[in-house]
């Protein structure tokens, strides 16, 4: 391959008829963007949720510290067992909430039925960093299982409403970078002065409405302003990025088409090459990524965990109820198990992508934070919430480690605080916490 145009090998070779990957970095060669010019890197932020219960036999490890055993949940990750960090113990206190609606305040800490009757929600701890972590052509990016809102998205603004998710491959691709066509420019230009002169006009009329306003309705009207002034930023960020142009790699190479129907490994695997692609190119820094529901859909692969353990070929509702309660040596648990091993070999195979992509000073991984982790040890219990944090070296932390914490005391919301104090986010709170924890610092 010529070294000056890292470009242009086939993607694909076929063989026993397989469709094979030729090496991710074929894609756009081996490095960031920042990389290639000698500029400061930025920091990245990536969010896995996990549905449902967990195998919580196998997930949590048995000893601390940072000789700890390996748990049998996490066998996939050993290969990266310095990279990353298992905190047991930690959850949403005043938040806690139960039942399947945990999608809704994972990232916000929020309880959602304080107001009986109603969901009320609060800004997510990926979109604090959204907000200081551009300018990119998409501040942040909600991937989902499913398109839409409710329990398919992680990601609540600054009014604490949803942003809504997308499920497919393609049309992430096309959301993640700047048109390239002549005529699609104009239109993209158009539309940013169109949104321009909306925000404009809603502005003047938000500014006479707010003179008479009491106290709290005058906060309220000052977050959504607040909100305005974010959108306005970003539209500065995208007509800026739009002049520079779609990065240049090749676009063949990518894969946005799933060869399995209804893989759920294949269409994780799909959305997390996105992800890495979109970290590598600079189009976005922030990604949720809701990698399941708490219902469904229901993937072959649970038929398959099925068969294999023995048990009853259940949805994946009912996969997370029997498997979640069940005993150490079920089938059930096994079922739910395989799921959870499946989760934690993905987050291998995307640690070792982000491991292999130069960055101005070290990897793309230094610089990246990856938070993989549910809201549920059994189903509908908000307990001691499966965590795990991996990468940012570069950013301070310091990994191989089991933290457990004493008791129900410890909220989640310290954890959202210290990635977002590493991400340099100009913060020194976050929903319910109490400090950063220094466990995770270097």
């Amino acid at each position: 391959m010529n070294p000056k145009n890292p470009l242009n090998r086939r993607t694909f070779l076929r063989g026993l008829g397989a469709t094979i990957a030729v090496p991710y970095l074929e894609i756009m060669g081996r490095s960031t963007i920042f990389a290639q010019a000698g500029q400061r890197e930025p920091r990245r932020l990536a969010c896995f949720y996990i549905p449902g219960a967990i195998d919580r036999h196998g997930w949590f490890p048995r000893d601390t510290g940072r000789n700890y055993t390996l748990a049998p949940t996490h066998q996939p990750l050993a290969g990266h067992r310095d990279d990353f960090t298992v905190l047991t113990n930690l959850l949403h206190i005043q938040g806690r909430i139960s039942g399947h609606v945990h999608p809704y305040n994972w990232l916000t800490g929020h309880n959602i039925n304080l107001t009986p009757g109603t969901i009320t929600n609060t800004v997510s701890m990926d979109q604090v960093a959204a907000r200081h972590l551009g300018p990119t052509w998409l501040p942040s990016l909600q991937l989902s299982f499913a398109d839409g809102v409710g329990t398919a998205t992680l990601s609540r603004n600054a009014l604490g409403v949803d942003i809504p998710a997308t499920s497919n491959h393609r049309n992430v691709f096309e959301r993640l970078f700047p048109p390239a066509d002549r005529d699609q420019l104009r239109a993209a230009q158009a539309r940013i002065e169109l949104n321009r002169s909306i925000l404009d006009a809603a502005g003047e009329s938000v500014r006479d409405f707010q003179r008479p306003l009491g106290a709290a309705d005058r906060r309220r009207l000052d977050q959504y302003l607040e909100s305005i002034r974010d959108v306005e930023r970003r539209l500065n960020d995208s007509e800026r990025i739009l002049e520079r142009g779609r990065p240049r790699f090749n676009e063949a190479a990518v894969r946005v088409q799933p060869e399995a129907r209804n893989s759920m490994r294949e269409h994780i695997e799909l959305m997390f090459d996105l992800i890495v692609l979109a970290f590598q190119t600079d189009m976005t820094r922030v990604v949720t990524h809701s990698l399941g529901g708490e219902g469904g859909p229901n993937y072959d692969e649970y038929r398959e965990w099925a068969m294999r353990a023995g048990a009853p070929v259940r949805g994946a509702h009912d996969v997370h109820h029997k498997g979640g309660q069940a005993a150490a040596e079920s089938a059930d648990a096994a079922v739910i198990h395989s799921r959870d091993v499946m989760f934690c070999d993905l987050c291998a195979r995307m640690i070792q992508k982000l491991k292999d992509i130069r960055a101005t000073e070290g990897t793309l991984f230094d610089h990246t934070v990856l938070l993989l982790g549910g809201a549920q040890i059994s189903s509908h219990s908000g307990r001691s919430f499966p965590t795990l944090l991996a990468g940012g070296r570069h950013l301070g932390f310091r990994h191989g480690q089991h933290i457990r914490f004493q008791g129900e005391r410890k909220p989640m919301s310290d954890l959202y605080l210290t990635i977002l104090q590493q991400l340099a986010c100009p913060v020194t709170s976050f929903k319910e916490s109490t400090g950063p924890i220094r466990e995770l610092l270097a």
